[in-house]
């Protein structure tokens, strides 16, 4: 590699931070990042391995004509032979294999993983907050000579790829706390529902019994009002069930995806017309999965009230963000009623109320008689209490 200024060495680590914090697609940012490093140290091939979550195997992250170069037995490989001195050390810094071809750790390295790292491969760590998470495994074609201008810049590099994962890593260990916190909430709450609705259904059948057995002129009504609470129960049920589905949906994507899912959901199977709007969806989509989660349970008991109370035949949902709160609104176009004439139990208020203060925002109710209604709920962005967990699922999951 001919000598390079401090300039063009600045420029490229730029270069790698602009291509990790752009991308959409982390797996393909990572080989992006890593291919740049790759031809600008001038090496044939830069396989990126990342440690397990146990810790126990190095997994692979590269593009097709890598992998294939490398061929099926270096999709994993064993996290043992390659996380010891002197490839790993303390200051995590660039280590060349031309250095240690006497150590013993290059000596218990397979023949095979020889055969393409070679002689004058480089171990360039990724890491980040203490962490070793991994290396790009840089190869040559000859001998290549790793000087401390180089060695630097790929200290800094691997650096770079290392916050990038670490951020990555948090973010998705994040939603997945989220979603398992907003499932317990759910079976919760379903427990609660439904104990009180079946234990209704038990009087009422008891009701029908008596009236059976004794011919009573009320055997009409009373079985009219058990086959209203089944329909009740019915419908109570296929909300809940909307709401495990969009929780998948949170859970595994983003805000936006989640409520536009949702809404087409409960367009087709209640036949309610459901328009959806926003405009900020690249802020949007950073809102924590705390109060996404608690944006979508506002969502789906809203919707819900349109649907059993409201008598509604259109929604509009509108998603709005700014540097420090997000606001969804559900408006619809059905009866309406007067707040302060009705109970919050009734139309879940109260617990729409308690989710959102959960996450330090608020609720707004605006409706009236034959005006429709406008739901508005709002929060912060980064509310007090939110918990970032480190990494704790599968590599390419992970990122």
């Amino acid at each position: 590699m001919a000598d390079v200024d401090a300039v063009t060495l600045l420029t490229e680590l730029v270069r790698i931070n602009d291509v990790l914090n752009w991308s959409q697609d982390r797996v393909e940012t990572l080989t992006d990042a890593a291919d740049r490093i790759r031809r600008f140290v001038g090496a044939k091939l830069a396989p990126i391995f990342l440690l397990d979550r146990t810790g126990t195997r190095l997994e692979l992250v590269t593009d097709d004509a890598q992998r294939r170069v490398l061929q099926e037995g270096f999709g994993t490989m064993p996290a043992v032979q390659h996380l010891r001195s002197p490839w790993i050390n303390a200051e995590e810094w660039p280590v060349s294999a031309a250095d240690h071809l006497d150590h013993e750790s290059w000596a218990i390295l397979p023949d095979d993983f020889k055969a393409w790292f070679g002689t004058s491969g480089i171990v360039v760590s990724i890491h980040a907050d203490g962490r070793h998470l991994g290396a790009v495994l840089l190869a040559f074609d000859g001998d290549f000579h790793l000087d401390d201008d180089v060695r630097a810049f790929l200290a800094v590099a691997g650096r770079i790829l290392g916050n990038a994962l670490y951020r990555w890593q948090s973010s998705e260990r994040e939603q997945e706390l989220g979603a398992l916190q907003e499932r317990r909430r759910l079976g919760e709450e379903l427990h609660v529902d439904l104990a009180q609705q079946t234990a209704a259904l038990g009087l009422q059948v008891e009701a029908v019994r008596l009236d059976v057995e004794t011919g009573s002129d009320l055997l009409d009504a009373d079985v009219a009002t058990l086959q209203a609470s089944v329909d009740s129960l019915q419908k109570s049920l296929r909300h809940q069930m909307l709401g495990l589905r969009a929780d998948a949906a949170l859970g595994s994507g983003r805000l936006v995806d989640a409520v536009r899912e949702h809404l087409d959901t409960f367009r087709s199977q209640l036949e309610l017309q459901a328009h959806f709007v926003c405009r900020d969806r690249a802020v949007v989509d950073q809102v924590p999965v705390t109060v996404s989660a608690q944006l979508l349970r506002v969502l789906q008991e809203s919707l819900s009230n349109c649907h059993l109370h409201a008598a509604a035949t259109a929604v509009t949902v509108r998603l709005f963000a700014a540097s420090t709160r997000v606001r969804m609104e559900i408006q619809d176009n059905g009866i309406g009623f007067d707040p302060a004439s009705v109970p919050d139990s009734r139309l879940g208020l109260c617990i729409m109320r308690e989710r959102m203060a959960q996450v330090g925002g608020t609720l707004a109710i605006t409706s009236m008689p034959a005006g429709g209604t406008l739901v508005a709920a709002e929060a912060p962005l980064n509310p007090a209490g939110r918990t970032v967990g480190g990494p704790g699922v599968s590599v390419l999951e992970r990122i």
